[in-house]
């Protein structure tokens, strides 16, 4: 979909891309190339996985949250 100043989005939900590899290498790659910017809220250890959950049901997050392994 386009918006205001040619600004172009798409939602995508993980899970259903969870066996399309070719299309979340693509992602990967625009990420890369600074071509698209993921909002990323926070960043935890994946041992902090129940403080993320937490922040992800309080109101107010901008962006993911996202667990480093």
């Amino acid at each position: 979909m386009s918006g205001e100043r040619g600004i172009v989005t798409q939602t995508t939900f993980v899970p259903r891309y969870a066996r399309e590899h070719a299309k979340l290498d693509r992602l990967r790659q625009l990420a890369e190339e600074g071509r698209i910017t993921p909002r990323v809220a926070r960043t935890l250890p994946a041992e902090q996985a129940t403080e993320a959950h937490r922040l992800m049901e309080a109101a107010g997050l901008r962006g993911r949250v996202v667990l480093t392994f």
